[in-house]
């Protein structure tokens, strides 16, 4: 996935624009019952995922090969039901969907930090 560097910028930055909508949205209405997952879109969606972007543009050789790939999938995913199952928190108290997301983005970054450790200048 030669152009996982700015795929992961891209779903950052459209992430951080859902949550400044959201947060815009809050403030509009001074209804601040989805502060949480304005944070989480925030926090976990834009910056996790423009860091590992920033990682692989600085180390472009941890970008060969399927695990790459599959590191990508994992934590996007990971991240992307991080938010849906704050969403569900927040709304019902259920935990259903955020724990095994997170579960997924755990993995995806143990990936991430294995390709660093492996493909990184001077590994």
């Amino acid at each position: 996935m030669t152009r996982i560097d700015r795929s992961y910028v891209a779903v950052a930055l459209a992430l951080l624009l859902i949550g400044q909508f959201l947060g815009m949205y809050m403030g509009l209405t001074s209804d601040l019952k989805l502060r949480s997952v304005h944070i989480t879109i925030v926090l976990i969606g834009f910056v996790t995922l423009a860091l590992f972007g920033f990682m692989y543009r600085l180390w472009p050789a941890m970008k060969t090969g399927a695990l790459a790939a599959a590191q990508f999938w994992l934590s996007v995913v990971g991240v992307l039901g991080i938010v849906v199952g704050t969403y569900q928190f927040v709304t019902t108290g259920g935990i259903a969907i955020v724990g095994p997301a997170s579960v997924l983005l755990i993995i995806g970054t143990i990936l991430l930090l294995w390709l660093f450790w492996t493909r990184s200048e001077g590994a």
